[in-house]
């Protein structure tokens, strides 16, 4: 076995003039190199010989699919072909755990490279070329079958029980997830009502201002006519005002439509929207805002 040395560090106490303090101190260690792994060496070398094959069928199929379709958009379509298959290959490789999704991801792949050799022997054909529309089609073929090999290899099959398990742990992490979704958008929808109710109690606000200012004005009392100098003055006695109403009424429990229907019995020449929103604002004041 071979080893190597390495320098490392390890808390010591070192004393000056009666202080001690932790310091790292350096020291050396053999430690045992692990051998090389040439199998993980070997499947990486294999990888990258098929995606350089792989490379020259998406070449090779742009080109013929592109040439069929009279060039322009036709190589748009060749490229979506081949970007396709590469997508569910990926897609094959992530749900190696997951039976049901790695077949789906196969049989799919079956179908577009099916496709896309279907289409590169039809180019070769219409060349009159058997040996470029073989070849040509075979390729893809190829390239399908060397990635269906190294995914077999590195594959790691579960048993039942163990992908029950696998199972289970995904279920409970998707749920999880799904968790917190609900919970973001409960708060986002929390957010949007109170930004709502706020606006609201704005507007409201504003409207009881302006009842306020409307019944300012109607409550100012009328300028009395002159007497004359044999008329005996009897003093006027002003009438409550609708404020002054509506917080008797609710004061004694009266809720805002007997409140609002007494102050009308009482004063009949007042607005009736004027005495509401007057009966509202001092509801809001008397009980709270939320009552």
């Amino acid at each position: 076995m071979k080893f190597r040395t390495e320098t490392r560090r390890r808390p010591v106490e070192h004393t000056v003039d009666g202080i001690t303090h932790q310091i790292n101190k350096p020291y050396t260690q053999r430690v045992p190199v692990l051998p090389a792994d040439w199998d993980s060496r070997a499947i990486k070398a294999a990888s990258a010989l098929v995606l350089v094959l792989t490379l020259v069928a998406i070449v090779w199929s742009t080109v013929s699919i592109g040439a069929l379709l009279q060039g322009g958009a036709g190589y748009a379509a060749a490229v979506l072909f081949d970007v396709s298959w590469l997508t569910v290959l990926i897609l094959e490789w992530l749900g190696r755990f997951d039976p049901a999704k790695r077949e789906f991801a196969r049989n799919m792949g079956f179908g577009l490279v099916a496709i896309t050799a279907g289409a590169i022997f039809w180019h070769g054909w219409l060349l009159d070329s058997i040996a470029l529309a073989v070849v040509g089609a075979a390729v893809s073929v190829i390239a399908k079958a060397l990635w269906m090999a190294i995914f077999k290899h590195v594959e790691k099959p579960l048993s039942d029980e163990d992908r029950q398990w696998v199972d289970a742990e995904l279920s409970k992490a998707n749920a999880k997830l799904a968790v917190a979704g609900v919970r973001r958008r409960a708060a986002v929808a929390e957010v949007q009502a109170r930004a709502e109710i706020l606006a609201a109690e704005k507007l409201l606000s504003q409207l009881d201002d302006d009842a306020n200012t409307a019944e300012q004005i109607v409550d100012e009392e009328p300028v009395p006519a002159l007497a004359s100098p044999n008329t005996v003055r009897k003093p006027v006695e002003a009438a409550p005002s609708i404020t002054e109403l509506a917080r008797q009424q609710i004061t004694a429990g009266a809720s805002n439509k007997e409140a609002a229907e007494e102050i009308l019995r009482v004063r009949p020449d007042a607005n009736p929207e004027s005495v509401q929103a007057t009966v509202r604002r001092e509801a809001r004041r008397i009980n709270g805002p939320y009552l």
